[in-house]
């Protein structure tokens, strides 16, 4: 398999770049870090974003999560890639998030591919009752984060990463994912690999509508300021696969996944994932 190089999708490519860039992907989850802290966050959300206050409450019970995946790999460290968007309540095009803030308020919990396939073989129930999570989440920091690209980079020490049910520490490797050196063109396969909650290794195919969108095109929506190059797919993620890659047939990432418009599916593209990576590994 590790031979094979498609130049489209068939069953045999699509097993290829699935199972190639599935150790690389996390899911997120994002928690109050305490109680004590909601009565700060509902006042700053209230008070300094315009953010009603039912809306707030909502967002409380519900839970926040994504898919990120290696962006960078230092050392002991890994640097993951998902969508800022987790946090968008706290930003607008007038208003500027705090990093220092979202990481005081918020426990931003991953796990890897081999901790929960640990846990599907110790826990047979694992997704009978999902608000009933046995899981032992690792920590994960805010370093990075541009609200106008809805990109936000996690960093994750491997000192924590949980690699088992037993806490024991995940040894096995998280390939860090290759941007695409070539823009794609429309028509050009693609596959969108995500973690939505209890469905790690979802797979959609589809096909490259457009590369280079811009919000103004697609929504009149524009009170959070994105100005990002998106790429037009004709494939949609759900809840969770927000910050998933895009991958073409040569298992490169071409875009991030950031969410449905209409009908159509979006990633933030590969040139605003590079610039917003370099010097990711000094901060």
């Amino acid at each position: 398999m590790e031979n094979i190089r498609p130049n489209m999708f068939s069953n045999i490519p699509q097993r290829y770049v699935g199972t190639k860039r599935a150790d690389s992907l996390f899911f997120i989850k994002v928690q109050v870090a305490s109680t004590d802290y909601k009565v700060q966050i509902k006042e700053h959300l209230v008070n300094n974003c315009g953010i009603r206050s039912k809306a707030v409450d909502k967002w409380f019970q519900a839970v926040t999560v994504a898919t990120g995946f290696t962006a960078v790999e230092v050392e002991n460290f890994y640097y993951i890639l998902t969508c800022a968007h987790l946090f968008e309540y706290f930003y607008s095009a007038e208003i500027k998030v705090d990093c220092d803030k979202l990481n005081s308020w918020f426990n931003i919990l991953i796990i890897c591919q081999h901790y929960e396939s640990d846990m599907i073989a110790n826990h047979p129930n694992l997704y009978a009752d999902p608000s009933n999570d046995p899981r032992f989440y690792s920590p994960a920091r805010i370093i990075k984060l541009d609200q106008s690209k809805d990109l936000m980079l996690l960093k994750v020490s491997k000192r924590y990463l949980y690699g088992n049910h037993t806490m024991q520490l995940c040894q096995m490797p998280h390939p860090v994912l290759s941007l695409a050196t070539v823009k794609p063109r429309p028509a050009d396969d693609i596959m969108l690999v995500s973690w939505p909650p209890c469905r790690k290794d979802s797979v959609i195919t589809g096909q490259l509508v457009a590369r280079d969108r811009v919000y103004g095109q697609l929504t009149q929506y524009l009170s959070k300021g994105y100005s990002m190059h998106l790429v037009e797919l004709n494939v949609v993620g759900g809840a969770g696969c927000s910050g998933a890659p895009v991958l073409s047939h040569q298992a490169a990432v071409i875009g991030l996944y950031h969410g449905r418009i209409e009908s159509l599916g979006y990633a933030v593209s590969a040139a605003d994932i590079y610039e917003f990576c370099l010097g990711a590994h000094q901060l």
